[in-house]
């Protein structure tokens, strides 16, 4: 893996913690919002699986305003982010690192537990710690599954979305 070039002001580290409040206060329609299509595709047919409905009565949650089905399906995302974290009541407590550009289209950052002053940290301050992958799509930064577990596997990270399951 090349070495990622580091920005300090990226639109990820916005993002990064909307994100991570919207899931600490179960705001599903901003989680979902915050999502890469191919994460919203995976968490749909996750969802359409365990309610055993057909795929096409699953897609397109999120479109209309209210969908019901946004906090059930955003689920089993939720849970593992808040495992992963320590409990919703501590996710609040990480630092966002400044974001690591991999490529034009592949960015991420850091999550720094027990970050406290802010200040540029070494390797060993912030490990063991997790790390959210972004996307650039629909000219915006996208959390993804597929990319965090990638990058959190080559950093020898705890994957933070990596205990999705139903």
């Amino acid at each position: 893996m090349k070495q990622p070039k580091m920005q300090f002001d990226h639109p990820t580290q916005t993002n990064a913690s909307i994100f991570l409040q919207a899931v600490a206060t179960g705001d599903a329609a901003t989680v979902w919002a915050g999502l890469s299509r191919e994460t919203r595709g995976l968490l749909e047919g996750l969802y359409a699986g365990h309610a055993g409905l057909a795929l096409h009565r699953a897609a397109g949650a999120g479109e209309t305003e209210g969908d019901a089905r946004l906090v059930e399906i955003v689920a089993p995302l939720r849970e593992s982010v808040i495992a992963a974290l320590g409990g919703a009541d501590l996710v609040g407590g990480y630092g966002v690192s400044g974001a690591r550009l991999a490529d034009r289209n592949t960015a991420y950052v850091l999550l720094l537990p027990d970050f406290g002053d802010e200040r540029v940290v070494t390797e060993s301050e912030w490990r063991p710690s997790h790390l959210i992958a972004f996307i650039h799509e629909s000219r915006d930064w996208l959390v993804d599954l597929a990319k965090t577990a990638e990058l959190s596997a080559d950093a020898e990270l705890p994957d933070l979305l990596g205990a999705i399951r139903r």
